[in-house]
């Protein structure tokens, strides 16, 4: 137990083998970590789990795409438009 915490605890980092899900070499532009308590260190250590990276779509709306071990899900922010409305089963207000 150094001082320096190189290499104190193996499977800290996350491995390009558990990245490459993402094009190769674009980095994440967040890294998804969770807490853990090490009663040994008496410490808490924050274990890469995922990363979300920032994407824009062919409509030029932004979204991100987080991936989590094999679980992958698209993030959008939380607007309200007449889209978002009709795609989650509601029916669009009829007009005359």
């Amino acid at each position: 137990m150094g001082g320096s915490g190189d290499g104190e605890m193996p499977g800290k980092e996350a491995t390009p083998a558990e990245e490459e899900g993402k094009v190769a070499g674009q980095k994440p532009d967040f890294r998804i970590v969770q807490p853990e308590y090490v009663p040994a260190l008496g410490k808490t250590i924050y274990k890469d789990v995922g990363a979300m990276w920032r994407n824009v779509s062919k409509a030029g709306n932004e979204f991100y795409t987080l991936k989590i071990g094999k679980l992958k899900l698209l993030v959008f922010q939380n607007i309200q438009s007449p889209m978002a409305t009709v795609s989650q089963g509601a029916q669009p207000p009829k007009t005359k």
